[in-house]
């Protein structure tokens, strides 16, 4: 499977790209978009980020917002990924009082292919904003105490994670949800 990760200044691409060593990797900066054809590959990963919010830098990142508002390649954000998706479908982005990192007990709340039998786990968590309502758009797959934490778009293929599925992922649910996603890629 060709996978296409739009990199967002995260601190973790390595433990990304070792989740997907399986796969055809391609690393594009999300400042370099406009020379990637998004047709080549099967899904898109936005990944995580920590250099700037995505309230206030839309111009930014306008190059990946045309892409996930006009691409039918199936699309997993996370963490800034989720953010931005969020952002972009009408939901309201909320500065938490404190960081959240470390390991975070998830709750599910709607059955869905990406967590298959899982209804609580634990994930890798490193954000300083959280969503607490979608638009009628997206619909809430799982929570935490902080908020949603996933989430999937009613009519296009975009799922997006509030944690870090590539941190920890023998101690924690992280590889599981994103292989169940790559199935509903290959299932397409």
């Amino acid at each position: 499977m060709k996978i296409l990760i739009i990199n967002n200044e995260t601190k973790h691409l390595g433990e990304l790209q070792e989740l997907l060593k399986k796969h055809e990797v391609s690393v594009v900066e999300f400042s370099a978009l406009q020379n990637t054809d998004p047709d080549y590959f099967n899904a898109i990963v936005l990944s995580g980020g920590s250099m700037f919010p995505v309230l206030g830098n839309e111009e930014k990142l306008l190059r990946e917002t045309n892409l996930v508002l006009n691409t039918p390649k199936p699309i997993f954000g996370i963490c800034f990924g989720f953010e931005l998706i969020a952002h972009l479908f009408g939901a309201e982005l909320e500065a938490m009082s404190a960081k959240e990192n470390g390991i975070l007990e998830i709750n599910v709340t709607e059955p869905s292919d990406l967590f298959l039998d899982i209804k609580n786990f634990q994930v890798y968590e490193a954000h300083r904003f959280v969503v607490k309502e979608l638009p009628n758009s997206l619909v809430s797959l799982a929570e935490s105490k902080d908020g949603i934490e996933a989430f999937r778009h009613k009519e296009k293929e975009i799922y997006a994670v509030q944690f870090h599925p590539e941190m920890f992922p023998d101690k924690t649910a992280g590889k599981d949800i994103f292989e169940n996603f790559l199935k509903l890629v290959e299932e397409k």
